[in-house]
C-alpha cells in the first residue's frame, strides 16, 4: 500500500470520527456549563490516573516476572554445572581420562577451543558452540575485513572441533 493510500485513508478515520462525535451528541464547548465541564475534566484526570496505575502496575509485575525467570535459569545453570556426583555416564567416564600420546596437536586441538588439555567431549563441545556464537561470520557482515578473519576462525574451530571429537572417540 502507498503512502498516499495510507494518508487518505488516515484522514478518512479521523473524519468519520469527528462525524461520529458530533452525530452522537456532543455538545460544543461552548454550550457546556461550568459544573458540566470541571465533572469532565475531573473524569479524564480519574482516567488518566487510573491508566498510569495500570500501566506501573503493569511494569512492576513484568519486572517481578523476569527477575524471577533470571533467578530460575540462574538455579537451573547451577544445577547443570554441578551434576551430582553418583551420576555417571560413558561420556563423563571418558572426560577424566586424558588422551592418549599427549602429542603436541592434541594439546594445540585443546588450546584453539580454549579448554584445558584432557577435558572432555561435553567441555570441548560447549567451547566450539560458545566460540562459534562469538566468531561467526554472520555477526560481521558490515566490515569486510572481520568477515573475512571471522570464516577463516571458524574455519579452523571446525576443524579442531572435528579432529578432537574423533580423538575422543565420539
Amino acid at each position: 500500500m502507498g503512502l498516499g493510500k495510507r494518508l487518505i485513508d488516515l484522514a478518512r478515520a479521523n473524519l468519520n470520527a469527528l462525524l461520529d462525535r458530533t452525530a452522537a451528541g456532543d455538545a460544543a464547548l461552548s454550550e457546556l456549563s461550568d459544573e458540566e465541564i470541571q465533572a469532565e475534566l475531573s473524569r479524564r484526570q480519574t482516567k488518566r490516573l487510573r491508566e498510569e496505575v495500570e500501566r506501573t502496575d503493569r511494569q512492576k509485575a513484568e519486572r517481578t516476572a523476569r527477575e524471577r525467570a533470571e533467578a530460575r535459569a540462574k538455579q537451573q545453570g547451577a544445577a547443570r554445572k554441578a551434576p551430582p556426583p553418583e551420576a555417571s555416564s560413558a561420556r563423563s567416564a571418558r572426560a577424566a581420562v586424558p588422551p592418549r600420546g599427549g602429542d603436541k596437536r592434541i594439546r594445540e586441538l585443546y588450546g584453539q577451543l580454549e579448554v584445558p588439555y584432557g577435558a572432555g567431549i561435553d567441555e570441548v563441545k560447549k567451547s566450539f558452540r560458545r566460540l562459534m556464537r562469538k566468531y561467526h561470520p554472520d555477526m560481521h557482515l558490515g566490515d569486510p575485513k572481520k568477515h573475512e578473519a571471522a570464516t577463516k576462525l571458524t574455519m579452523t574451530l571446525t576443524e579442531a572441533y572435528r579432529e578432537l571429537e574423533q580423538h575422543l572417540g565420539k
